[in-house]
């Protein structure tokens, strides 16, 4: 069965490179600034961290954003973190707030109907909220990575985490979130954190993760 297809015509402008990973069979869409030319492809070999280690070394640096200074990240984080919690409250969204990086689980079936990469109406309340605390607090970058269960053929559930994947990165685009803090991650089902042999451990393993981390100020040596 093919994967239902996502528009795509938008990305093609925001999207800037893709970087084929090591690691897992991943792929990483970093799009960098709006362009009126087709995307750019590039092919690296860099792990997963260290490729999101130079992300953020380039938005550190990036005129268009402007990196929080070191002291005063934690608070920052902290807040933003309550934020989101107070939002999201009974949205079904599993929050957790580590070494200064929120990241966000969100059900599959919260976002997509089943085989369907279009957001469906009942995400819409969440995914608002979401967007809202996001376009906020702007001194960060935000990982949209798409995972499934292990149930179907493989290339399928590879292109299908990274069509909603895309899906929710082009929604927080078309909504006030700039595209040069995004970045695109699918996974298939590569990385489950619920067992696959039972419907429930398949219902948790089929997600949308969002992880938000601050974009820090280098500090200039003396």
């Amino acid at each position: 069965m093919p994967v239902p297809s996502c528009p795509k015509t938008s990305l093609n402008y925001l999207f800037v490179a893709i970087i084929t990973l090591a690691s897992g069979g991943c792929s990483l869409w970093e799009p960098l600034t709006e362009q009126s030319e087709p995307a750019r492809i590039t092919s690296l070999s860099d792990s997963t961290k260290s490729s999101l280690v130079k992300r953020k070394a380039t938005l550190s640096d990036s005129d268009k954003i402007n990196p929080l200074p070191p002291e005063q990240v934690g608070y920052y984080m902290d807040v933003q973190y309550a934020n989101l919690q107070q939002k999201l409250r009974n949205q079904g969204i599993d929050l957790s707030l580590q070494n200064s990086k929120i990241t966000m689980i969100i059900p599959g079936a919260t976002i997509f109907d089943v085989n369907s990469t279009a957001i469906n109406k009942g995400a819409q309340s969440a995914l608002t909220a979401i967007t809202g605390v996001l376009a906020e607090y702007d001194n960060t970058m935000i990982t949209v990575a798409g995972h499934t269960d292990n149930q179907g053929e493989t290339d399928y559930n590879q292109e299908l985490s990274e069509q909603r994947a895309l899906a929710i990165g082009e929604y927080l685009s078309q909504r006030g979130i700039t595209p040069t803090r995004l970045v695109i991650q699918y996974f298939g089902q590569n990385r489950p954190i619920a067992d696959n042999s039972i419907p429930s451990g398949r219902a948790e393993n089929r997600r949308v993760e969002l992880i938000i981390e601050p974009i820090v100020a280098r500090q200039s040596s003396s």
